[in-house]
C-alpha cells in the first residue's frame, strides 16, 4: 500500500506541524500523516519534559549534567531532530547539520517512534 506524503510545515517554537505555512515556519517535510502524528507525539513529549527541566532549573544543588529530566529533555529534543532531518527538504537538512544538534542521531523510522511517558 503506498502512502501518501504531504508538505508540512513545522515550527518548532511554536511545537506545531502544519499544513499550511506560518510566517514563523521553521522547516519543511515531507511526510505521512502517521509519520506527521510521530512529530506531533515527540512535541508533546518535550513539552511535558520543559516542565519537569523548569521544576528542576529551581534547585540549586542540582547539576545539568547529572540530572535525568535533563537528559531526557535533550533525548527528546535530539528525537525531535532527527525526525526533521528524515522528513525535511534539503533545506531543512543542512540547517539541522549546521545547528550541530544531531551526530549519529539521525532517526532512520521515524513514523515509529514512541514516547515514553
Amino acid at each position: 500500500m503506498v502512502q501518501v506524503k504531504n508538505t508540512y510545515y513545522v515550527d518548532v517554537m511554536a511545537e506545531s506541524v502544519l499544513l499550511e505555512p506560518l510566517e514563523s515556519t521553521s522547516f519543511v517535510i515531507h511526510a505521512t500523516e502517521h509519520e506527521a502524528e510521530a512529530l506531533r507525539r515527540a512535541f508533546e513529549v518535550k513539552d511535558e519534559t520543559d516542565m519537569e527541566t523548569y521544576v528542576e532549573a529551581h534547585i540549586p544543588f542540582i547539576d545539568y549534567r547529572h540530572d535525568p529530566g535533563n537528559a531526557h529533555h535533550d533525548a527528546v529534543q535530539r528525537v525531535i531532530y532527527s525526525i526533521i532531518y528524515k522528513l525535511g527538504n534539503d533545506e531543512a537538512r543542512r540547517h539541522i547539520e549546521e545547528m550541530g544538534i544531531l551526530t549519529e542521531h539521525k532517526s532512520d523510522n521515524p513514523s515509529d517512534y514512541q514516547p515514553h511517558r
